[in-house]
């Protein structure tokens, strides 16, 4: 009431504007007071540098993360990973934690690095040093313990005797293996290539590479896999098999073979997401682990092979270097024939050898036949041969013998299949039939076409000259509208074909994309290229990796996540050679291999691979529309 009666309502309403100016006021008066503490606070934050490892004890398979921490500072530039015998450490990127806590500012810039064992025992991470405003600090050394997983992995494996270390060479290895170490020369030889993982999850593996000199070799098929349990282990074994072919005799080393895969790892660092209480219990801590792909290359060990040549006594004067068992089946048609009518001879050559390099007995000449150039095809492991033989005269009474000889290694001894010969009844042409040649006569007989009619071939005198025209120049017969209307239709097509490519570069994303592919590629090659000389090597492959990665993505219309090598070698299938996809395949090993491992190649295997992605994109130009 004492408002109501003194108080004019303008008044009130300038006393709450002047109460709002003075919170307003004081807000402002306490955020500098704050700042100004702030500031105080981060220069007289101390420096500390530490190293930790969120456990001191893992199982050989699995990972641990080491995290190395600055708090105090964020001027420090990153930290490279320490090296340590018996375990791989990699990078895997910062944390920057900036907090502000009753006005004290904090600052902690941490690097973090997976640890992944390759063998048991105990292992030291050293102490590591940093330089800030000219004072060092350090870290304490950080112990490592590492176990072997057998018993934690429901596997069944044999215990380990007292003083002996598993490695990981134990549980994942690569064997070659021959099945006699005598062969003859271009002698098939079966070779299987043994995959043993026991207690190891493996992800992405790829076909073995086998590069030998003196040594031709078949394709590897699809392996076969089972289990098999050696020395009280359990292994999973994936066998690759193939065959392969001695090109020189004398002493050969067979291998090493590689083979190139991803172990999955477990992190032992895996934790609930919502942390503490129920979530620590080891049904959540095992749904929510995490798994991590590690890049691995085995090799196997070398096999000696001795190589024997092939023995002089009793060599077929036909004999063309095949070894092995074959078998020859030859057929010839038709049986009769007149003078001039070709004759197809067609053979089939199998059995157990290196049928790329054999070839069938082709004719290269044969009296009173015309020979033609053999049509040679290889379907299944079968060596198929057509050819066109002419016979030039009746007197031709068959097609000759056909003779193929090859070494068995089995016998040891020369062999000579013979087919034929095949007998062919060839006759004189009779009269009116084949080249009939118009207008020539047979025995005085006319061979051509019936009389012409009366009027046709002969042009009368007119009698009557018709209407006479001005000779002149016409204007729709002019040269200039000839070449305005030529002109006009040029630019008008120009113009429509701009306005399509347009339209279509506008509304077709996959066509644009398509479109400025190689010139993106060339770009980005350029960028390479000013890189390739320097020592970064990393920074070199990164922009390679990029330009490929890019011009694949243009060219399949896939995103960049999207280009992985198995993406890419689906999209390629029979679209491109296989070579193709080899290179390919080569190439993104090759930026793996710096990108994510230690590997540091030369200026010359620089220039290699910058070679190869230039080659690889101009072949997909060539093929890929």
């Amino acid at each position: 009431m004492f408002l109501k009666r003194n108080t004019k309502p303008g008044r009130l309403s300038r006393i709450g504007k002047a109460m709002a100016t003075v919170r307003y006021f004081r807000v402002f008066i306490v955020s500098v007071v704050w700042m100004t503490l702030a500031c105080v606070n981060v220069g007289a934050q101390d420096v500390q540098f530490t190293a930790e490892v969120d456990q001191n004890t893992i199982a050989l398979g699995t990972s641990a993360q080491l995290t190395l921490t600055v708090t105090g500072t964020q001027d420090v530039a990153d930290i490279p990973a320490p090296s340590v015998d018996g375990l791989d450490i990699r990078y895997l990127g910062p944390s920057t934690q900036i907090s502000i806590v009753n006005g004290r500012y904090s600052s902690r810039k941490s690097w973090m690095y997976s640890v992944m064992p390759l063998k048991t025992g105990r292992f030291t991470i050293p102490a590591l040093s940093i330089h800030v405003n000219g004072r060092a600090y350090a870290t304490e050394a950080v112990e490592i313990e590492v176990t072997d997983a057998s018993g934690t992995t429901g596997v069944t494996s044999a215990p380990l005797s007292p003083g002996t270390n598993a490695s990981l060479d134990d549980k994942i290895f690569l064997v070659l293996r021959l099945p006699k170490d005598k062969v003859y020369l271009n002698e098939r030889l079966p070779v299987k290539v043994l995959l043993f993982m026991a207690d190891l999850s493996v992800a992405d593996v790829r076909f073995p590479e086998f590069k030998q000199a003196g040594v031709d070799m078949d394709k590897f098929g699809q392996p076969r896999q089972y289990d098999q349990v050696i020395n009280g282990k359990r292994y999973r074994i994936a066998e690759f098999d193939t065959d392969i072919y001695p090109t020189r005799a004398g002493e050969v080393t067979v291998g090493p073979v590689t083979l190139d895969c991803n172990l999955v790892v477990r992190s032992a660092s895996a934790r609930a997401p919502f942390g503490g209480g129920m979530f620590d219990d080891d049904f959540f801590n095992t749904f929510f682990d995490r798994h991590e792909k590690r890049p691995l290359t085995l090799r196997s060990k070398t096999s000696d092979l001795t190589v024997l040549p092939l023995p002089e006594e009793n060599k077929p004067a036909d004999f063309a270097g095949a070894v092995g068992q074959f078998d020859l089946d030859v057929s010839v048609g038709p049986a009769e024939v007149n003078v001039g009518d070709p004759v197809t001879v067609k053979m089939s050559l199998g059995g157990e050898g290196n049928i790329r390099a054999v070839q069938p007995p082709a004719f290269t000449a044969a009296d009173n036949f015309k020979v033609y150039d053999p049509q040679i095809k290889e379907e299944s492991g079968i060596k198929k041969l057509e050819q066109v033989l002419i016979p030039e005269s009746e007197q031709v009474t068959g097609i000759p013998a056909v003779r193929f000889s090859y070494f068995d290694p089995a016998l040891q001894e020369y062999q000579t299949l013979t087919k034929g010969p095949f007998p062919v009844t060839v006759r004189k042409p009779k009269i009116g039939t084949g080249f009939t040649v118009i207008g020539a006569t047979v025995g005085g007989e006319a061979t051509g076409s019936a009389q012409p009619v009366l009027g046709q071939d002969i042009v009368f005198i007119k009698e009557d000259p018709g209407t006479f025209y001005v000779v002149g120049e016409r204007f729709y017969r002019s040269p200039a509208l000839d070449c305005a209307a030529v002109l006009f239709l040029g630019v008008w097509g120009m113009l429509y074909g701009a306005y399509r490519r347009t339209r279509k570069m506008t509304t077709d994303v996959a066509y644009a994309r398509r479109l400025l592919a190689p010139k993106e590629a060339r770009r980005d090659l350029r960028e390479a290229k000013r890189l390739l000389p320097r020592e970064d090597t990393g920074e070199f492959y990164d922009a390679l990796f990029r330009a490929l990665q890019k011009y694949l993505g243009n060219k399949l219309h896939l995103p960049a996540g999207a280009v992985v090598l198995e993406t890419i070698q689906s999209r390629l299938a029979g679209r491109v050679d296989e070579k193709w996809l080899e290179e390919i395949r080569q190439a993104f090993s090759e930026c793996d291999a710096v990108r994510y491992a230690p590997a540091r190649p030369g200026v010359e295997s620089r220039a290699q691979s910058y070679a190869r992605i230039q080659r690889i994109i101009d072949a997909l130009e060539r093929t890929i529309s």
